[in-house]
């Protein structure tokens, strides 16, 4: 499927440029300003960091503990706000502990804890008033 989308953008690109009449000197420019544009970037950038410098620190930015990685999207997630969570983790056991305002919450926690990577289970001890 990509690359039917890659072909049909490509085909898409040259009628374009034959459509406005694209001479061989107009490749030329756009490729100086190409150039000029990514050695300006470069010197922007301090000498020691590289283009993968700001991927790198995002990674290193994000979780790599099971129960950092839940802890995180629980607290991000505005289904859960004002509900506290104590998340533990043993190896891939992510254990959540609280109290939820309802099922559907509870529902949803243990859902959201599942779903993150690096989590292998979960053990559900969040209480619900209604039980």
């Amino acid at each position: 499927m990509r690359q039917i989308a890659a072909g049909l953008i490509l085909v898409a690109l040259f009628v374009v440029l034959v459509a406005s009449r694209f001479k061989a000197s107009d490749g030329e420019r756009l490729a100086a300003v190409s150039r000029l544009g990514v050695a300006k970037v470069r010197n922007a950038l301090p000498p020691s960091l590289n283009v993968a410098a700001p991927v790198d620190a995002l990674r290193k930015e994000l979780p790599a503990d099971p129960a950092a990685a839940v802890r995180a999207r629980l607290t991000a997630d505005k289904r859960f706000a004002g509900v506290e969570f104590r998340v533990t983790a043993d190896g891939g056991a992510v254990t959540l502990r609280g109290v939820v305002p309802d099922a559907r919450t509870r529902r949803l926690a243990v859902g959201v804890a599942q779903n993150t990577v690096g989590v292998e289970s979960v053990v559900d001890e969040l209480a619900a008033p209604a039980e």
